[in-house]
């Protein structure tokens, strides 16, 4: 890998540290923490290797659709999307989704 690269891997880090600073610590079951980290580091560095720059649609797009999405969800169930207050309803939101229970 070339420097470039390594600066979009370092992008990729950045993004995905930010996230999980922002709702990461709610991810529930706790386990899937380090999985969503691996998955998307993984996809990242493989999108880098073998598409070199057009890497950047799915390092930068993937949390940006995260985002929005999670936006989206919190206001229509009148959560806050920056503190994710109240926490236990968004807990439980979370838990609705991860059973399918949209």
């Amino acid at each position: 890998m070339n420097h470039l690269q390594y600066i979009y891997l370092l992008v990729a880090v950045l993004l995905w540290v930010l996230g999980y600073l922002h709702t990461g610590k709610l991810v529930r079951p706790r386990w899937k923490q380090p999985g969503k980290a691996v998955f998307y580091l993984t996809i990242s560095v493989a999108l880098i290797y073998w598409f070199d720059h057009y890497a950047l649609f799915f390092i930068i797009l993937h949390p940006l659709l995260g985002l929005v999405f999670h936006i989206r969800v919190c206001r229509r169930h009148h959560i806050n999307w920056k503190t994710c207050q109240p926490r236990e309803k968004y807990i439980e939101l979370q838990e609705k989704w991860a059973k399918g229970e949209f």
